[in-house]
């Protein structure tokens, strides 16, 4: 077969590995002009572990891995300790979950995508048109081609998934809160917490390559363009103005800062698709079934599916129906158990009222008497 994958990314790369490596052509589309850099730590857990492992790469994450640092002090608005929290314990399913950079986990999947498969960087879908045999794409550079398989992996906002599934709005759910991220100047020297407030949580880490700040914070959905960079640094401004204690006037200036590395914004979301294939298109990852941030299974969800689908597609693909039907036997209820984490993530990290932060404080206060 004849396989375009459109983004590079966790996702995109894997989807890369997967189908070259079970004899199909695959060229890879990406917006950007290489790898996109920066970003949370991300998590390899449950199914995807098995993932990597048959993709020849868990020992190499391992060795990546994010070292854990510890209990964190807990913040009040005034800057004050009030509680300890351990991610080991909050984040991790298993002894054996992997938390890696995702600069680190997207080199590994890059160089474990076979040497043959095409990149086009700097270049995007622009038309896709469906018919009974192949998928005819238009390409941003001008150029056009016919595929037997289109796979979208372009993340929450997925071009492949508007142009053969529709708007955003019928499948993108907002679930009540909003997420930035940026990388943090070195020389500082920044104490590594949380600081919570109702509705409002700020983070400082070590994200594996250097500070990282992270902002959590609820809202109802915003009206804004989420590719205008300077709106979005507007409303960071104006949700990180409620509090003045700690570090926060100086996460502050690094997110309003247009040379800072690393930034990202973005609604925290969950994608909801009755269905990820249609004809000789599919979507995976984000644009197929986000999990949210809050989840912690993002990652784990796109790995996974890349190779569910690749492997589904090989054994069936000519039959497409019955290639559908298996992969969405296989995959919904992992998706579903994935997406249902996100509202038991919410509570702990972003309490949204005085009385469930107090709550939130004490269990942490419990865990750590009794750890």
């Amino acid at each position: 077969m004849d396989v375009l994958v459109s983004g590079a990314s966790m996702a995109g790369l894997s989807a890369a590995h997967w189908f070259a490596r079970l004899g199909h052509r695959v060229t890879v589309v990406e917006r950007a002009a290489g790898l996109r850099r920066g970003g949370a730590p991300i998590d390899v857990r449950g199914e995807a572990l098995g993932t990597v492992e048959r993709m020849g790469i868990l020992d190499r994450i391992n060795r990546s891995r994010v070292r854990a640092e510890g209990v964190w002090p807990v913040l009040d608005g005034s800057g004050r300790q009030v509680a300890g929290i351990d991610l080991n314990w909050f984040a991790n399913e298993t002894d054996q979950d992997v938390e890696i950079s995702r600069d680190r986990l997207n080199d590994i999947l890059l160089d474990v995508v076979p040497a043959e498969v095409e990149f086009r960087f700097s270049t995007s879908l622009v038309a896709l048109e469906d018919g009974p045999q192949r998928a005819e794409v238009t390409l941003s550079d001008g150029t056009s081609g016919s595929f037997d398989l289109v796979v979208g992996a372009d993340g929450l906002h997925s071009t492949v998934r508007r142009l053969v599934f529709g708007a955003e709005s019928g499948y993108v759910r907002h679930i009540g809160y909003y997420v930035a991220l940026v990388d943090l100047p070195r020389e500082i020297d920044w104490q590594r917490a949380m600081l919570t407030v109702p509705g409002l949580t700020v983070v400082v880490r070590d994200a594996g390559d250097g500070p990282l700040a992270m902002m959590l914070a609820a809202s109802p959905q915003l009206d804004y363009d989420y590719r205008d960079v300077p709106a979005q640094r507007t409303i960071i401004d104006g949700l990180l103005s409620r509090v003045d204690a700690w570090q926060v006037p100086e996460i502050r200036a690094a997110f309003a800062d247009p040379a800072a590395k690393g930034f990202y914004f973005d609604s925290v979301s969950q994608t909801h698709l009755p269905h990820w294939t249609k004809g000789n298109v599919a979507v995976i990852g984000d644009a197929a079934h986000c999990a949210a941030l809050l989840s912690g299974m993002g990652t784990t969800l796109a790995i996974r599916s890349a190779e569910l689908l690749a492997t589904t597609w090989t054994e069936y693909h000519a039959d497409l129906r019955a290639a559908a039907a298996t992969y969405h036997e296989l995959l919904r209820p992992y998706v579903e158990k994935c997406q249902a984490f996100a509202a038991e993530g919410a509570p702990i990290m972003v309490p949204s009222t005085a009385e469930t932060l107090e709550k939130r404080n004490a269990l942490l206060r419990e865990f750590a008497a009794n750890a």
